[in-house]
């Protein structure tokens, strides 16, 4: 028996998927466990597998096509093996179940028992696929037996048609919009009551654009529109939603790294370059340290209660072609610092390849933010939700000290954290950032 495709739920939040490309094509074989599609989700991209072993036997959607989850994609099965129909195509099909018990030859009158009130004959699921897409049945060239509309002739005509609400088809009259002009911004392209409404404010605005195409003519020749991403469509709504919901405060603490990077240097030296540790590693372990010692750091708000975590998983965010992904460290206050290395090294490798597993994202109790190789002095960080805090992390720079009566160079770097004030208040925050400066200006500590 074929084995359904299907657009797999990632998350409690994934709603659907977009088809990046398929990776087999219909006749080719596919092993279970094997890669057959690429999808982009509002948070990462990523491969499906196939459940099982067989042939390619067919595929519903294409690249660029959005999905709901669950949705039958395809089927994989033995060559040649028939499959069903996909979604309400294959309802369609089994729909006019009630011409099995036709009355004998001289009794029959199947078009008036399918006939509506407008005296076309139909039947029931066809009569309905009809109304619901506003198709009108006079429109439709019957396929049945008997002469009768099948649902398959619905969706004939809505495919050789604009698909619009009766409401959108109804404005679209009264208004005298073109429907074959309009691209529909509902699912699947259907043509909605504010895509009439959107087409007839830029109607009664063309006279004003004419009048400025000129003017316009050689700035539209070096200007394009790019349709947002659902990783940046993501990222737009969560930063949002974090900047307004959160009342946030940003405190800052310039900390000497002259040692730290003295200290990096003597752990690198003999080792290759894959297995080089970084100063984000460094501060990783630290930071994993402060979390563990400072309870609150470790806290999230649901509802009128704090609910205070154990585990110390560190967020690192990694930016990457089309936006920012946020790879979470599991247990950093446990693992050495070659081990949180290795996870880092790892994690960010996958961020960058579109690789990263829903696993290895969310569960997080601080995030980090590591701008400082592009020379940043300071900034202000966005708290990646529902954690309580996030640190940014700017560039080295060289400062003069007097150390025993000496003037020298030191290594100066700021540290900046941005704080839910609902969960932490800026007393809590200076002893977390002193604890923080202790361990960095002192980094044998980080390794104890």
């Amino acid at each position: 028996m074929a084995t359904e495709l299907t657009m797999p739920k990632n998350d409690m939040d994934m709603e659907e998927g977009t088809i990046v490309k398929w990776l087999k094509n219909v006749g080719d074989k596919v092993e279970k466990g094997e890669m057959f599609m690429e999808i982009e989700t509002d948070k990462t991209s990523m491969e499906i597998e196939s459940p099982a072993t067989g042939v390619l036997l067919a595929q519903f959607y294409q690249g660029g096509d959005v999905v709901p989850v669950n949705t039958v994609m395809g089927y994989v099965g033995e060559a040649g093996e028939a499959v069903p129909e996909q979604g309400a195509k294959a309802a369609a099909e089994e729909a006019p179940k009630e011409e099995k018990k036709e009355a004998p030859a001289a009794e029959k009158a199947p078009a008036k028992v399918l006939s509506d009130a407008s005296g076309i004959p139909a039947t029931p699921y066809a009569k309905k696929l009809a109304k619901d897409n506003g198709i009108d049945l006079k429109e439709v060239v019957p396929t049945g037996r008997h002469g009768e509309i099948r649902a398959i002739d619905v969706f004939t005509a809505i495919e050789a048609s604009p698909v619009a609400t009766p409401l959108a088809k109804a404005m679209a009259a009264d208004l005298g919009v073109d429907l074959s002009t309009i691209q529909g911004s509902g699912y699947r392209g259907k043509i909605l009551s504010d895509d009439i409404k959107a087409a007839f404010a830029q109607a009664q605005s063309a006279a004003e654009e004419e009048n400025v195409a000129g003017a316009m003519k050689e700035i539209a020749e070096v200007l394009e529109r790019r349709k947002l991403s659902s990783m940046r469509k993501a990222i737009m709504k969560n930063m949002n939603s974090s900047h307004t919901e959160i009342p946030s405060v940003t405190q800052n603490i310039k900390v000497d790294v002259t040692e730290l990077l003295a200290l990096r240097a003597k752990i690198n030296e003999g080792k290759e370059k894959a297995e080089k540790v970084s100063v984000n590693d460094l501060i990783i372990k630290a930071v994993g340290k402060a979390t563990a010692k400072f309870e609150r750091f470790r806290m999230t708000l649901e509802g009128n209660e704090y609910v205070v975590h154990n585990q110390v998983n560190v967020g690192m965010a990694v930016g990457i072609t089309d936006g920012l992904v946020v790879p979470v460290i599991k247990d950093v206050d446990k693992k050495t610092l070659l081990q949180v290395s290795k996870d880092a090294k790892e994690l960010a490798k996958k961020a960058r390849d579109g690789k990263l597993k829903s696993s290895e994202m969310g569960d997080g109790r601080i995030t980090i933010s590591n701008i400082g190789m592009y020379g940043t002095h300071s900034f202000t960080p966005i708290i990646n939700q529902p954690e309580a805090s996030i640190v940014g992390v700017c560039g080295t720079e060289d400062e003069l000290a007097l150390v025993d009566g000496q003037v020298v160079v030191r290594k100066k770097m700021m540290i900046c954290v941005t704080f839910d004030h609902r969960i932490l208040n800026g007393t809590e925050v200076c002893e977390f950032e002193s604890y923080l400066k202790e361990l960095i200006e002192n980094p044998v500590t980080i390794l104890i």
